[in-house]
């Protein structure tokens, strides 16, 4: 028998990108109430579920607006006169983000979720082995978009743990970085903050994002701010020492501070704040690098937004009124879900980033892992003690080792499930480490019995779990 017929060199040179997470969720199903109630509860993914119902109520009302053209290439969709997400999420930016200059279908491209309009971005602006350039922690998918298809280096700017990494102390770090690695030979073509960030769920300050352009400027690369969770943001009792107000880049004068617009380049969308992260759709602003969007656009012609996507989203962004109603009541329900767990987290004297945007904090559980690892455990023993007694709870969440972050005990964890979930989950934590039970604000198990599956009373244990 003759040999296997062999892949491309290209492809081959992407064998094992990215590599695969240290730690990956349990196989089964994750938790659903009425599907799996015997599944892991997943705090390891950051989806926004507080208002699902209200959205899928509306996207269940009935469709009046289908047609043929829907069925078609979507080359045929864009060019009749129905209203769809090409339109309509520019005028979201515009009503929401306040640019100076208005978004429009010249300078932006839509495409089929933001990790895809990230790749493809990368692709046009850094080639092989050429670096973007990060402080850690960082949302560690990055590395997927960043490697593949572009075969780009993420670039990592450690910074200590007493530095601040959204304030104006991170800059002379980065700069360092980007000179150290221009020296061994690794040249950086980009820079990429995610603001709100991921996973500090924090909003960084308009000097700091500003600070990164003019970094671009001086060293005459692109910058990239990914700006998803821009309108999930929240005040509650418990904000972060840095308490800003979000300001998009779009809003800066960024000829008046000496800074070429053409470098600039955001990543937007409205999938995160209404919880909708399955109907793939983000759009990439670019205001004055149309060679850019020209290269790109066609990038997406054999991977489009789906029409069905397409055909909810826009009946949605249609609906003024109704997304008024659902951002302003989203930014509500992730305030009340925030101190919820923070109040918890409090109550067993964990260490915590406090939030005022995104829908996940980062928690030291160093006094957790100590109470079920020996005291001569290196930390990735600890770690891996605690992702094991989390999974036999049937919990999981992600170390932020992952992320690069420089505490080694730390967890990301989603805070923005139904409340019945998230009791549950929190019962479950508590009794994977052996710890006793805190107080819950407002928590009546009462809440739980009416969600049960077809009306049904779940059995209660000394855990507070069904």
């Amino acid at each position: 028998m003759s040999a296997s017929p062999q892949l491309s060199n290209r492809s081959l040179k992407r064998l094992g990108f990215p590599p695969p997470h240290a730690y990956t969720p349990p196989e089964g199903p994750f938790y659903d109430p009425e599907l799996y109630p015997d599944g892991t509860i997943n705090l390891s993914i950051a989806e926004n579920s507080l208002l699902s119902e209200r959205l899928i109520e509306h996207f269940s009302r009935p469709i009046t607006g289908l047609h043929t053209q829907h069925l078609r290439y979507r080359a045929t969709l864009i060019k009749t006169t129905l209203p769809t997400v090409e339109d309509l999420m520019p005028q979201y930016i515009n009503d929401h983000f306040n640019p100076r200059v208005q978004i429009t279908r010249e300078n932006s491209v839509t495409g089929p979720g933001i990790g895809a309009l990230l790749a493809q971005l990368v692709w046009a602006l850094a080639g092989e082995g050429e670096g973007v350039l990060m402080s850690v922690p960082f949302y560690d998918d990055y590395v997927r978009d960043i490697s593949h298809p572009a075969l780009a280096t993420l670039v990592r700017a450690e910074i200590p743990v007493g530095v601040n990494s959204l304030s104006k102390d991170v800059l002379p770090y980065l700069e360092a970085k980007l000179l150290e690695s221009e020296r061994i030979g690794l040249k950086i073509k980009a820079l990429l903050i995610p603001n709100p960030h991921n996973p500090l769920p924090q909003i960084a300050p308009k000097e700091v994002i500003q600070g990164y352009a003019l970094l671009a400027q001086k060293y005459n690369i692109h910058l990239i701010v990914d700006e998803v969770y821009g309108l999930s943001t929240f005040e509650s009792a418990y904000p972060p020492a840095l308490n800003v107000k979000f300001e998009s880049v779009l809003t800066f004068d960024l000829p008046a501070i000496g800074v070429d617009p053409s470098r600039v380049h955001v990543l937007a969308g409205p999938t995160k704040d209404f919880g909708a992260s399955g109907l793939k759709l983000g759009l990439l602003i670019s205001l004055q690098n149309p060679g850019l969007l020209k290269l790109l656009r066609p990038l997406f012609y054999a991977t489009p937004i789906s029409s069905v996507s397409d055909l909810l989203f826009a009946r949605v962004l249609q609906d003024r009124p109704f997304v008024e109603r659902f951002l302003a009541d989203n930014r509500t329900a992730l305030a009340e879900a925030y101190e919820f767990v923070a109040e918890w987290l409090m109550f067993h004297n964990l260490e915590f980033t406090r939030a005022n945007a995104g829908v996940f904090v980062v928690v030291d559980f160093a006094p957790f892992l100590a109470r079920i690892a020996p005291t001569s455990a290196y930390p990735m023993e600890k770690l891996d003690l605690g992702v094991a007694a989390l999974v036999r709870e049937k919990v999981f969440m992600k170390p932020t080792n992952l992320m690069g972050d420089p505490i080694p005990t730390r967890f990301r964890l989603i805070f923005s499930q139904p409340r019945g979930t998230m009791v549950m989950a929190l019962r479950r934590i508590e009794k994977a480490f052996g710890v006793q039970e805190a107080p819950l604000r407002g928590f009546d198990t009462n809440s739980l019995r009416k969600s049960a599956p077809n009306g049904k009373k779940p059995t209660f244990h000394a855990n507070g779990c069904a």
